[in-house]
């Protein structure tokens, strides 16, 4: 166990010997703490984050699936103008770019009538998917299941982050201030000592 310690850095702190110091093993302990929240502490923090988040994000993404419906719509007419609206479903690498009106049937039978972004400029009579609640409302795509991992994978990476640069933030900040206090005892110590020393030389 000794010979195991002599070799592994900052180990010689846990021997006793005349040149410890009590803040040696508070650094000691400091460093076996973090080591021990770094390996366990941030990987549990994080699997914990996940999971709560992934649960409430699954219940969300049910909850929208179950409450929005996908109809198709029928365009009136576009406008070359850009403003805020509810979106259709995206086409990657493009961007919304006009405004259009559209109709569609409420699940009552009751047609409606409304505006949304359109990443091309369709012609009137052409047909595009949007979504709508259960009063046939417009509203955003549900969450699916794959967003809902996603997200709770990045929450749980987070979590699991923060804690483990908490730790050793931690831990640099005692390192910081032992360091401070050693050097003040040593400064200490020193005054002393010289002052000892001026007065052995002039009695002698």
């Amino acid at each position: 166990m000794c010979s195991a310690m002599r070799w592994m850095p900052g180990m010689w702190r846990w021997r006793r010997n005349p040149l410890r110091r009590r803040s040696d093993l508070i650094e000691a302990w400091a460093g076996l703490a973090t080591a021990v929240v770094v390996v366990v502490g941030a990987p549990v923090a994080g699997i914990a984050a996940g999971r709560s988040v992934g649960t409430e994000l699954e219940h969300d993404a049910r909850v929208e699936q179950a409450q929005r419906h996908r109809v198709t719509a029928t365009v009136l007419r576009t406008a070359d103008r850009s403003s805020p609206a509810v979106q259709t479903e995206s086409v990657p690498g493009q961007q919304p770019l006009r405004l259009a009106t559209i109709r569609w049937t409420a699940p009552d039978g009751t047609p409606r009538t409304g505006t949304v972004r359109v990443e091309r400029r369709p012609a009137a009579g052409d047909t595009l998917p949007v979504w709508t609640d259960r009063h046939g409302v417009l509203t955003d795509r549900p969450l699916d299941s794959s967003a809902a991992t996603a997200n709770a994978v990045a929450a749980g990476l987070g979590a699991a982050t923060t804690t483990a640069a908490l730790a050793c933030a931690a831990r640099q900040a005692l390192g910081w201030r032992l360091l401070r206090r050693r050097l003040a005892d040593w400064e200490r110590d020193w005054l002393r000592v010289s002052q000892d020393w001026g007065r052995t030389g002039a009695g002698g």
